[in-house]
């Protein structure tokens, strides 16, 4: 068979066929996510840089570290969402909650590993609620912080 057109050599089928068909989403306090439409978790430092004044030396001013999630899903068959969360995950003067999420992306020979993401110090700082006549459903997210993040 003749080369790739644009000089690329790679074989002609995939190493891992994703599918979200397979795909999980699991709450250590909840078990599997019911209705979860979409997802975000973000946790990311400051680092400032600074120069010295006539000199060309680099410096940077490490900052605390934070972090926040989303959830948005649909409102239905059971619980109020609120199960997603701990009682603690709802009273800032408590401390916040631990939480895991754990992920698998899904793939069509299983191969691909669960990822753990684990959270701890997590406040809920938003709940709502949005409809629209087209989509006929009721949506709820959530928002809430978080101090600590390890991944296994």
């Amino acid at each position: 068979m003749a080369g790739d057109i644009f000089g690329y050599s790679r074989s002609g089928k995939p190493q891992t066929v994703f599918s979200s068909e397979s795909a999980s989403l699991t709450f250590e306090k909840a078990g599997k996510g019911y209705m979860i439409q979409n997802w975000n978790v973000n946790y990311q430092q400051t680092v400032q840089e600074i120069f010295e004044l006539g000199s060309s030396n680099l410096y940077w001013l490490k900052g605390q570290p934070q972090g926040q999630g989303t959830i948005q899903r649909i409102v239905g068959g059971t619980g109020s969402g609120t199960d997603l969360f701990s009682a603690d995950a709802f009273d800032v003067c408590a401390g916040g909650a631990a939480m895991t999420i754990n992920a698998n992306a899904g793939a069509c020979n299983g191969t691909v590993p669960d990822v753990n993401i684990n959270m701890d110090g997590c406040v809920v700082t938003s709940v709502g609620f949005s409809s629209s006549v087209q989509d006929l459903m009721i949506q709820q997210n959530f928002g809430w912080r978080f101090a600590k993040l390890s991944i296994s």
